[in-house]
């Protein structure tokens, strides 16, 4: 069965770049419908329901931001992609508020940028939709399943008559629940049960009592390894595990609690209870997958941010290596004349025809040549232009390996390794406002870790340290700057990276939040608040290490991370 074809609504008052844009698209084998202004796209948005818009901002009779408002109003599900070339970071976070799925500069330097965009959209949208499904589906279950125990209720409510008023006060209670409850004796045989338990196991509650429990949970005949019963009976203390059960295909977390006779010292048995907790680990590993897809968006922001400092690192050195090969290739031409005069003299000597005429034309030939000057001033360009070529190949390997991507299982690496490169690339960030000096143990053991996510951890730090530096120094930057210092050490379980900088510190009444998530002092459109959550995120959760943070108001901050050497 063919899939529907994706229909892509391109809103731009430049009809070069609509025409040229739209053809690209309809090669990828999108639908393309365009459109000169915001009001034109908006009476074709309501006409062909596209599934996708790609919108400029600066556009007449209806600018971006006012068919943006429309199409979310009307379809909160539609992915909108703005599209500008004129637009600020304060337009950047203006649209993203109105419900902006993305945001790309033109001129695109690459138009895979765009298809990466789209079909990003696409794939998010069509997550979204089948999440909805899935609720759907669910909230009716719900509801069926509500409808079911409410009849079981006023069925089990002629039975609850015939018994003791402390039994069905148990029943009520226990058979309300979603988990699977039962009550247990010494050897596991169960002596009660509720019905979610009974219904799972396929008895009743009559003819489960008496059954040893893994028998019925398991289809075993003896208890799993792993078994909090068994731990129980050893300790008398309460024992939780999760169990993946088989038999249901699904993930429990299963509580035995002690069971004491009246005497409450007597050891009788167990209370049972196992609460089906799939759905939350489905939740953990989804929320995993957004946490690595914001770290990756981030690192992504992090290369754009280097970029432009990058090329302007690249271009000095490229730049003075380009007028010494205009100075060699000059310098050859001279020294080309003086060698063919040279050559003029050796063959008149051998044919014997050398004039006093030939040597006067060498000796004004060696004084137009300057050899004198060349003979100082060659080597100099060779090796000024050796060290631009090292300067760009250092640039160009240390982005390659901040850019690379990291493996998401951990490997032991250096940890000064990963420091000397982020320094490199983010050199542009820093060296107007600081200096950076480093001081690393050379004896650094190296520690089982992921890379990519730890070069962004220090990457963090570097910036956050210069900006905080600038903002000591004030709108005056001239003849002064701050500095930064990185220093390691190690001791037999923790290898320690400080972060040090001389710059604003950071107040008692907020260092407390610093790492909460979206928590930012910067002003609007300067920062996140991400960073250091994302810093926090990197080395408590995912390295197991700790992060802490030294400040004096107007002195400087010193950030603390120590990583567990092995893993």
């Amino acid at each position: 069965m063919m899939e529907p074809v994706i229909t892509i609504l391109y809103a731009e008052d430049d009809p070069l770049l609509r025409h040229s844009t739209s053809r690209y698209l309809n090669n990828l084998g999108y639908q393309t419908l365009e459109a000169e202004n915001g009001r034109q796209a908006w009476e074709l948005f309501l006409e062909k329901r596209p599934d996708l818009v790609l919108t400029d901002l600066r556009m007449p009779v209806m600018d971006g931001f006012q068919l943006l408002t429309r199409i979310i109003g009307e379809s909160p599900d539609t992915p909108v992609i703005v599209f500008s070339g004129v637009g600020t970071l304060t337009d950047v976070i203006e649209a993203i508020g109105l419900g902006a799925w993305d945001y790309l500069s033109k001129p695109i330097p690459d138009m895979t940028i765009l298809s990466h965009a789209v079909s990003r959209a696409l794939d998010r949208l069509k997550l979204v939709r089948t999440s909805r499904e899935h609720q759907q589906i669910l909230e009716q279950t719900v509801r069926e399943r509500t409808r079911k125990l409410a009849d079981e209720l006023k069925e089990r409510k002629k039975v609850e008559q015939l018994v003791t008023n402390a039994k069905n006060e148990w029943e009520r209670t226990m058979d309300a629940m979603p988990d699977l409850i039962a009550l247990l004796d010494l050897d596991q045989r169960m002596i009660r049960l509720n019905r979610t338990m009974a219904a799972a196991i396929g008895l009743t509650p009559k003819e489960a009592v008496g059954t040893k429990c893994f028998l019925c949970m398991h289809e075993k005949k003896c208890p799993p390894d792993q078994c909090p019963h068994l731990q129980m009976l050893k300790d008398s203390q309460p024992h939780v595990t999760e169990i993946y059960e088989e038999l249901f295909d699904r993930t429990f977390e299963v509580s035995v609690v002690p069971r004491f006779d009246v005497d409450n010292t007597t050891l009788i048995g167990s209370i049972h209870i196992a609460r089906d907790i799939t759905a939350r680990k489905e939740a953990e590993k989804e929320q995993k997958k957004l946490q690595s897809q914001l770290l990756h968006a981030q690192k992504l922001e992090s290369v754009g941010q280097l970029a432009a400092g990058i090329a302007h690192e690249i271009n000095t050195p490229t730049q003075y290596v380009g007028t010494n090969i205009d100075f060699l290739d000059e310098s050859f031409r001279d020294v080309g004349k003086l060698v063919g005069h040279l050559q003029t003299l050796l063959e008149a000597e051998k044919a014997g025809t050398l004039s006093p005429q030939q040597f006067q034309d060498a000796r004004q030939a060696m004084g137009d040549v300057d050899w004198d000057y060349l003979a100082t001033e060659i080597p100099t360009a060779i090796g000024q232009s050796r060290d631009g070529v090292k300067r760009v190949s250092s640039i160009v390997r240390a982005m390659k390996e901040f850019s690379h991507p990291g493996s998401k299982e951990k490997v032991a690496i250096n940890l000064n390794t990963i420091i000397q490169t982020t320094i490199t690339v983010a050199t542009n960030e820093w060296k107007y406002v600081a200096e950076v000096e480093t001081d690393l143990d050379p004896n650094l053991h190296s520690i089982p870790c992921l890379s990519d996510e730890l070069g962004q951890v220090i990457l963090n730090m570097v910036v956050n340290a210069a900006h905080a530096i600038a903002e000591q120094l004030g709108g005056n930057l001239e003849g002064r700057k701050g500095k930064i210092t990185l220093v390691t050490r190690q001791d037999e379980e923790w290898v320690e990276l400080r972060v040090c900088d001389t710059g604003a510190g950071i107040p008692e009444a907020i260092r407390a939040r610093i790492f909460d998530p979206f928590f930012t002092t910067k002003e609007v459109g300067k920062g996140t608040g991400q960073g250091l959550a994302i810093v926090h995120d990197v080395v408590v959760d995912k390295h197991q290490g700790t992060i802490s943070v030294e400040s004096e108001v107007g002195v400087g901050t010193t950030f603390i991370i120590r990583l567990p050497r092995n893993g």
